[in-house]
C-alpha cells in the first residue's frame, strides 16, 4: 500500500488565489479601424440610365452639378426598392422616356467631350438634339454652345424662326424676319409652313408695303437708287443749265451722277428698306 506522505507542518490545505494579468501595453490595445471619407471632387459615383431599350452607365457627376432637373432628382430620398438604389445597376436603371437612344448619345458626346466626342464633328440634326435636351433638363452651357454651334449650320431664315420658337432662343427671329422680307425671291410654300398663317400674313404685309410707281423727281432711276425708297426722295438743288442733281453735267463743284444705275424695280427696293420697325410694331413681344 502506499502511503502518502504529508507535510508535517501543514495540517490543512490552503486555496491559491490566481494571480491578476496585468493590463496589455497601450501599444498593443486593438482599435477599430477609421471608416475612410469620399472626396468631394474625386470621387466618381456612375449612374445607369435605360433610353428606348439601351443601357448607358455614366458619371453622375455632371447631371448632378449641371443640370437642375437632375440636380433635384438626386436630392431626393432614395426609394426602398430590392434592386438598391434607382440608377446603380442594369437591374434598376433610370428610365429616360420620351428620348431616344441616339438624342441621348449626342448629349453625352457633347458632356464627355474630352474622353468621347474630341474627334466627332457633329451634324445639324444632332446639335438640335442636344439643344432639345440641354433645354428639357437646363444644362445652361451645353444649351449656349448648342446654340453657338446651330448659329453656324442652319441658314434658311425660316428654320432659324422654327429653331427659336421651339427652344426660345433670343435674338434669332427678328433678323430672320427682315431677312424674309428683303428677299428677292417670293415667300416659298416651306417658308408659309414654317412661319404659319398668321405670321407669315404679318410678314406678306410688310414685303408688299414696299412700292414703285415708275416714276421719281427727275423722272429717272438714278434717283431712286441714290435716294432710297421713293417716299424719302427729295428734289435737288440744280443750277441754271444744270439738270437735276447734277446728272451727266459735271460742273465744277458738282458731282457727277456717273453712268445711268440698272432698272430700279420693288425687288430692288425691297432689298435696300430696313423692315426692323415694322417687323417690331407687327409682332411685337412673339419676336423675343
Amino acid at each position: 500500500m502506499t502511503a502518502l506522505k504529508m507535510n508535517s507542518e501543514t495540517t490543512s490545505t490552503t486555496a491559491v488565489s490566481p494571480v491578476p494579468s496585468s493590463p496589455a501595453p497601450e501599444r498593443f490595445q486593438a482599435t477599430s479601424p477609421k471608416s475612410p471619407r469620399r472626396d468631394d471632387e474625386f470621387y466618381c459615383q456612375d449612374i445607369v440610365f435605360l433610353v428606348e431599350d439601351v443601357l448607358f452607365k455614366v458619371p453622375r457627376r455632371p447631371f448632378e452639378h449641371e443640370s437642375e432637373v437632375f440636380s433635384g432628382m438626386f436630392a431626393l430620398p432614395p426609394v426602398n426598392s430590392p434592386y438598391g438604389v434607382e440608377g446603380s445597376s442594369d437591374d434598376n436603371p433610370i428610365q429616360l422616356e420620351g428620348v431616344t437612344e441616339d438624342e441621348f448619345k449626342a448629349l453625352l458626346w457633347v458632356m464627355f467631350r474630352s474622353g468621347y466626342g474630341s474627334s466627332r464633328t457633329l451634324t445639324q440634326p444632332q446639335w438640335v438634339s442636344v439643344l432639345r435636351l440641354s433645354t428639357m433638363w437646363f444644362f445652361k452651357d451645353i444649351r449656349t454652345r448648342a446654340i453657338a454651334e446651330l448659329s453656324k449650320l442652319v441658314a434658311t431664315p425660316a428654320a432659324r424662326i422654327v429653331l427659336a420658337r421651339t427652344y426660345n432662343i433670343s435674338g434669332w427671329t427678328e433678323p430672320a424676319l427682315c431677312a424674309l422680307a428683303q428677299q428677292d425671291a417670293p415667300l416659298s410654300a416651306q417658308d408659309l409652313e414654317a412661319l404659319g398663317w398668321d405670321a407669315a400674313a404679318k410678314l406678306v404685309q410688310i414685303r408688299e408695303s414696299v412700292v414703285f410707281t415708275g416714276s421719281c423727281v427727275c423722272g429717272c432711276n438714278y434717283c431712286t437708287v441714290a435716294h432710297g425708297h421713293i417716299a424719302t426722295a427729295t428734289p435737288g438743288a440744280g443750277a441754271a443749265g444744270v439738270g437735276v442733281h447734277g446728272h451727266g453735267l459735271g460742273l465744277a463743284g458738282q458731282q457727277s451722277a456717273g453712268p445711268r444705275a440698272g432698272q430700279v424695280t420693288v425687288a430692288s427696293l425691297r432689298k435696300k428698306t430696313d423692315f426692323s420697325q415694322q417687323i417690331r410694331a407687327l409682332f411685337g413681344t412673339a419676336l423675343y
